[in-house]
This record gives structure tokens, C-alpha cells and sequence, in this order.
């Protein structure tokens, strides 16, 4: 402890002498956070991997053909983002054309932010033409700001389709425009396209009916307007953090959302049937780290409408 004493010009009027500063000890600094010593992917499979497909005999069959997208921010012109593409952990091609897919760079009419985005729309049927089926990553080298990192997707294991291989899983698209707080990017005026594939059931529509009515002089009820529309459910299987984040906070939030099922033994074929979000529970799940949801939705326009006039 250190006394520090110093003349008091206007001392206290009960007693006389100097006043006394006393220092007491520094504040201790917070403890680290505890961690546990071992990782819970030693006992359970962290990694997702998502199945993607693609069928060249038929290109133009887009529930056949999968599409991935990938998006890298830019702060300053001198930024560099060099994106990969790799299979069996080895590099395959560069995707800095439009071999592979769609090459963005930069929102050439946005905002100033926007202008140096860079991404790709990754076309599976152009990679399985190329490469064939395997385990696949994209790989971004990234220099932002003078500070270098790599960046690794998630594993796509590319499988020519089938029927009864796709059979239990659900794909998610979407068009995004807005900007989303709590995003990195900003989507305004974009329209950019987003997919996903991942293990699930949709369908189950039930059917909403709605109607006006007016009574007549005789006080009998007569239709005026009536129209039926659907509510559907998404129930998905197990998923880690990183896939339900984008499902949730991102694809849920687009301004367009297509969902196609591809259950085997569905009512009918549902494909990108348009939707928007209603209601999302998440069930709770003990002991595991992944988890699954249950989503809602309604169709995004009225489909079946009656008018008596």
C-alpha cells in the first residue's frame, strides 16, 4: 500500500492537519473462460456434409441439378479474394470465370460496399461434367486489410441423382434483396440466389379456407368471395450450427423462398412450391449439439379463388 500525503487547502473544520489519500490494490483481471480438455466431435460427427447432385443427360431439370453459392467481403479496393475450388482435399480448378458458374465481382450498380463483393454460383453439373462425383470444398485465400486468412466451406459430396438417393432430404431457394442487420452483407437490389440441400421432410398442405358472405332481404346467407390456400411444414433432420444459422437467419428471411421435396412415398411431387415463413419451433434435443426445426409456411399468393359477382 502506497500513502500519498499532500497539503489540504481547505481542511475539514473538526479537526486540523493534512488529508490522507490511500491506494488500495489494482482490480484482479477476469479469470480465462474455462474450456473443457476434450472436443464432443470426438464422440459425435460435427462435420456436415451436405449431398448436392447433378444429372448432365438432362441439364435443364433444375430439381436434378444442385447449385451452391459463396459470397467474400472486400473493404478496400486492394483487398484480394482468390477462391478455389477442390476435391479430395486437392485443387481442382480456379473459379475466377464462368466455367464452373456464375463469377461475381462486385455489385457493379450498388452501393460502394457492395461494388467490391466478391462470390461465386457454383453450378454442380459444370463441376461433375469436369470432375465427376466426390467430396468437394471451396477454398477462399483471402487478404483483407493486409491481414491473410483461408477460408473452407463445408464438404459437398456430388452424386450423380437419382430418385431414391435424393429420397429424405429438402431443397431451400431463395432470393435475397433486402439488407439484413446482423448480416455481413447487404443484399439491397442484388436479387442474389441462394440454395440449400438438406435432410427433411416438406409438404403435408393443409387446406385454409376463407370467406365473405352477405345476407339477403330473406336473410338467407349468400357467398361473395371465397378462396382456399395451403399451409405446409418443414420438418429437418439433424443439422449442426453452421447449416441451420443460414437456413434461419438467412434463407428464412429472403424475399423469395422455393422449397422442393423430394420424399419418395409424398402425396405429390412439390416442387419449388413458393412460400413464406409463418412460425418456426425448434424442439429441444438433450446431449447433442445439432438440432432440428419445425417451419411453417403458407403459400405466397392466393391460388384457388372464387368470386360470385
Amino acid at each position: 500500500m502506497i500513502i500519498i500525503e499532500q497539503s489540504n487547502s481547505n481542511p475539514y473544520s473538526y479537526t486540523s492537519g493534512n488529508a490522507g489519500k490511500l491506494l488500495g490494490p489494482a482490480l484482479p483481471e477476469a479469470p480465462d473462460p474455462q474450456t473443457n480438455d476434450t472436443c464432443i466431435c470426438d464422440f459425435l460427427q460435427c462435420e456436415y456434409v451436405e449431398y448436392t447432385f447433378a444429372d448432365p443427360s438432362n441439364p435443364n431439370d433444375y430439381w436434378r441439378n444442385d447449385k451452391n453459392e459463396f459470397l467474400f467481403k472486400r473493404f478496400v479496393p486492394v483487398d484480394t479474394v482468390s477462391i478455389e475450388l477442390h476435391k479430395d482435399n486437392i485443387k481442382v480448378a480456379d473459379l475466377n470465370t464462368n466455367t464452373y458458374g456464375t463469377f461475381f465481382n462486385g455489385f457493379a450498380s450498388g452501393t460502394a460496399e457492395q461494388q467490391l463483393y466478391v462470390g461465386y454460383l457454383l453450378d454442380w453439373e459444370l463441376v461433375y461434367s469436369a470432375f465427376g462425383a466426390g467430396n468437394y470444398n471451396v477454398v477462399a485465400n483471402l487478404n483483407i486489410i493486409g491481414v491473410s486468412t483461408i477460408y473452407t466451406s463445408r464438404s459437398f459430396r456430388l452424386i450423380l441423382y437419382s430418385d431414391i438417393l435424393a429420397n429424405g432430404t429438402v431443397r431451400v431457394e431463395t432470393t435475397q434483396n433486402g439488407n439484413i442487420f446482423g448480416n455481413d452483407f447487404d443484399f439491397t437490389g442484388m436479387e442474389w440466389y441462394q440454395s440449400l440441400r438438406l435432410p427433411g421432410v416438406f409438404g403435408n398442405p393443409t387446406p385454409i379456407y376463407e370467406a365473405t358472405d352477405y345476407e339477403t332481404s330473406t336473410h338467407k346467407k349468400k357467398q361473395n368471395k371465397a378462396k382456399m390456400s395451403r399451409e405446409w411444414t418443414l420438418e429437418t433432420r439433424l443439422i449442426n450450427w453452421e447449416v441451420a444459422e443460414k437456413l434461419i437467419y438467412n434463407k428464412m428471411l429472403g424475399n423469395e423462398i422455393l422449397v422442393t421435396d423430394y420424399q419418395i412415398k409424398a402425396e405429390s411431387l412439390w416442387r419449388r412450391i413458393s412460400v413464406f415463413m409463418k412460425d418456426v419451433d425448434k424442439p429441444e434435443i438433450k446431449n447433442n449439439p445439432k438440432r432440428r426445426y419445425n417451419i411453417q409456411f403458407a403459400d405466397d399468393k392466393t391460388i384457388y379463388t372464387k368470386r360470385n359477382y
